[in-house]
């Protein structure tokens, strides 16, 4: 699927912009609406997460309170990576597994990309780099796949591409500091 990434105006998107959502990753805009609610009329932006079929709906002045964002920028997509590439450290001492699953899961749902990053490294970090868990497996592609979608979009690459690149450089991040 071929995803035009212009340079979006995050104050004014339209219809056919590409930007990314904090939880769900990347969105194209497919309409905007007015709706009254409780009596007042606002403006929504309808979006599309690229792909999967799930549409979301904002206030057009709420996209701020929302997180939305243009897509990363090759200059940002390298930071991300050599963030998730980072030697990581053991812990010192580990929770619980049930309080340490509620602690990423909170952390993932900030939909800040730092924290997304550091989720995807203390899972890799805490399952010694394929996590056994059902949970944790969850959990990691919830983490890695918004991101994949974002660097498969704004590198032209396949999404299984970019999710083993994120997979790999964490995975290699917990052997260089093994070694």
């Amino acid at each position: 699927m071929s995803v035009a990434t212009a340079s979006v105006d995050i104050n004014a998107p339209k219809v056919g912009d590409v930007l990314t959502h904090p939880v769900h990753g990347p969105v194209r805009i497919v309409s905007t609406c007015t709706r009254t609610v409780r009596g007042t009329e606002r403006e929504y932006v309808d979006l599309e997460v690229i792909g999967d079929e799930m549409r979301i709906s904002v206030p057009s002045d709420g996209r701020d309170v929302v997180g939305l964002r243009t897509l990363l920028a090759e200059p940002e997509i390298v930071e991300m990576i050599t963030q998730l590439g980072a030697p990581i450290e053991a812990p010192g001492k580990k929770a619980s597994w049930a309080h340490r699953i509620k602690s990423l899961q909170m952390q993932l749902q900030t939909g800040r990309l730092t924290d997304r990053v550091e989720v995807i490294r203390a899972i890799v970090r805490d399952s010694g780099g394929t996590p056994s868990s059902l949970a944790e497996r969850n959990l990691l592609k919830q983490a890695i796949d918004p991101l994949a979608s974002e660097i498969a979009i704004a590198r032209s690459v396949s999404r299984e591409e970019a999710h083993e690149l994120l997979q790999s450089t964490a995975e290699n991040a917990l052997e260089a500091d093994a070694a």
